[in-house]
């Protein structure tokens, strides 16, 4: 039966994958929460359905798998033969356990091929009988029964069986159909179909009476089972398989109490709706999109019960992270004598490189002067006088390396006083943020404050580089900022003119042969000198005014606070992060996959 070039398919099959990533998501998503203890289960049972969304796919090969479950004596066997037909085809009858293994009857035997793999010889029995024209499309399974002396060896074959079906046909007895260990056993499979895959049936209701049936015992079961199954079934039938086999040897002293049954709709459901090739690829994708509904359902419930703890937890470890971080970079401001004479001579480099006319030679020489006096600061520190020397003399050499070797001085001392504001403001807090942690189904272990620190090594970096990047940038801003063109002009222009008029009179005397005396030369160069010194002083002193090393770090700071949310991403450690996943996990399905079921959609009313 290969049908994988139908049309149908190939969209199914492509609804099926898409579904198959979102649960593969889920699995990495509690992989990553490796520290929350409900996600080891989560993580199991998302690798269960990924197996079985993995068999589904695999289906499309095969005919419709209808299984017969329920308790011993709910008679499954009956109705598996009068659904196909054929009286005797699986054995029925009061010796408990009545089947003993696996019944699949077909049409073909070569329908089973794929069962071969998955049960033992003794473990399955395969019935292929022409004559049942009325299962076409259909494998019909009984299942053993689960509440015999055989129960441990029955119930891992049942399992296997409602993880290969498409459609389950839950069977009760009417007599007594609360049987509470059945009931609970089949919980966790049932909510992994569709509810139009998932039939109620209550058996026997012959057996009863009818006003019993319809007012009590009927309504009173639909109530109990969608409370322990947590779910409306959205077909349910009161039938009497029995009366519908071809002999149905009624007992002489215990016939039909009435003639109640709904046999029909169930027998047109299965063997007419079921059996249309059409709706075997309808009912396995609705399966996989329950199925992505069931692990979705499963890891975002235990995700809001553990809700308002984790909540609590990331709030507060956002507070604290930003305090932390707030504190380290307060430390980096203030620590470090050194730091100011860095940034003035930065500040002069980047402004020279702007400058134009007297006023820039003067403050290109500046630069280089304050260049050569932090190297000779070096000689006065503790350390070795020669490398400081040969220090100086990079400096020299190298003017584009100075920031590098300027920055180099008292980098791990400034560091080290940072990681440790930033460690006290942390520890402070942690056995705090840890009991809301644990409350909320994280480890033990989180309330090592250790295990909730980022790498200290990796957030070095991240603190210095940060902090280096935004004094640089605030460096450059104000570089830009007091190297417009109008004030280099203003500045420029006195020394230029004046040393325009001396070039003026020197030229006209030159060429009238009046040569100008040496006094001349002195006090003209003299006067454009202290012009040309005046207007630098005062350069000078309006930036120092307005833009001052102390107001620049001061500013480079300011700037800290606004990214210190970004920066807080990058600084968490591993239980924030993996807080940030769960919390950030998507809390709804999207479009028409979180529609489920839809209760009574099938369901024939009583009576009809």
């Amino acid at each position: 039966m290969s049908q994988a070039n139908h049309p149908e398919i190939i969209q199914a099959l492509g609804k099926i994958a898409a579904c198959r990533n979102e649960v593969q998501g889920m699995a990495t998503l509690l992989e990553a929460a490796s520290l929350w203890r409900p996600g080891a289960a989560l993580k199991k049972e998302c690798r269960e359905v990924l197996d079985i969304i993995d068999d589904n796919e695999r289906r499309f090969e095969r005919k419709l798998m209808v299984a017969i479950i329920g308790p011993g004596g709910s008679g499954k066997s009956t109705l598996v033969n009068a659904l196909a037909g054929i009286d005797g085809l699986s054995d029925a009858g009061t010796k408990r356990p009545t089947t003993t293994e696996v019944v699949l009857v077909c049409r073909s035997p070569g329908d089973a091929d794929f069962l071969d793999p998955v049960f033992n010889s003794e473990d399955l029995q395969v019935i292929a009988e022409p004559g049942a024209y009325q299962i076409d499309h259909l494998l019909l399974v009984d299942t053993p029964d689960i509440d015999s002396t055989h129960q441990a060896a029955h119930k891992p074959l049942v399992k296997r069986v409602i993880e290969m079906a498409d459609v389950l046909l839950c069977v009760f007895n009417s007599e007594n159909p609360k049987t509470r260990d059945q009931i609970d056993f089949f919980h966790p499979y049932v909510q992994r179909f569709h509810g139009e895959s998932l039939i109620g049936i209550l058996n026997k209701c012959d057996r009863v009476d009818e006003r019993e049936l319809k007012e009590v015992i009927l309504p009173d079961f639909k109530q109990h089972i969608t409370k322990a199954w947590e779910r409306t079934l959205t077909s349910f039938f009161c039938i009497s398989a029995r009366r519908h086999l071809k002999n149905p040897n009624w007992d002489i002293n215990a016939g039909p109490k009435h003639h109640f049954d709904q046999y029909g709709d169930l027998e047109d459901l299965v063997t007419g709706t079921y059996n249309l090739l059409d709706f075997t690829t309808d009912r396995r994708l609705k399966n996989v999109q329950q199925l992505r509904n069931f692990a979705h359902n499963e890891v975002q419930g235990a995700i809001q019960q553990c809700k308002t703890p984790l909540l609590t937890a990331s709030s507060c470890m956002r507070d604290v992270e930003k305090t932390a971080l707030k504190e380290a970079f307060e430390t980096l401001k203030n620590e470090g004598t050194g730091q100011i004479l860095g940034v003035n001579v930065l500040l002069y480099q980047k402004i020279a490189q702007r400058w134009f006319g007297p006023v820039g030679w003067l403050i290109a020489i500046w630069a280089r002067i304050l260049i050569f006096g932090t190297g000779l600061m070096a000689l006065f520190r503790f350390g070795n006088p020669v490398r400081q020397i040969m220090g100086i003399i990079s400096s020299l050499r190298h003017f584009k390396k100075a920031e590098a070797s300027i920055a180099a001085g008292e980098k791990s001392d400034q560091l080290g006083a940072a990681m440790r504001k930033y460690r006290m403001a942390v520890l402070k807090k942690w056995p705090e943020i840890a009991d809301m942690l644990v409350q909320g189904g994280f480890e033990e272990s989180v309330r090592q404050a250790e295990t909730g620190m980022s790498d200290q090594s990796e957030l070095n970096e991240t603190l210095s580089a940060m902090w280096q990047e935004t004094l640089g940038s605030t460096i450059e801003k104000t570089a830009r900022r007091f190297s417009g063109m109008w004030l280099q002009l203003l500045l420029n222009i006195p020394t230029i003119g004046i040393l325009a008029h001396i070039g003026w009179l020197t030229v006209k005397h030159y060429f009238a042969e009046d040569y100008l005396a040496t006094d001349f030369f002195i006090h003209a160069f003299l006067t454009a000198g202290i012009v040309m010194f005046l207007s630098f002083f005062l350069f000078q002193a309006f930036l120092r005014m307005l833009s001052g090393p102390e107001r620049i770090i001061s500013r480079a700071f300011e700037q800290i606070n606004i990214q210190l949310d970004p920066l807080q991403r990058m600084a968490i450690g591993p239980v924030f992060q993996q807080l940030d996943k769960l919390l950030g996990a998507e809390p709804a399905l999207p479009g028409d996959l979180a529609k489920t079921t839809t209760p009574d959609e099938v369901t024939p009313p009583i009576g009809s």
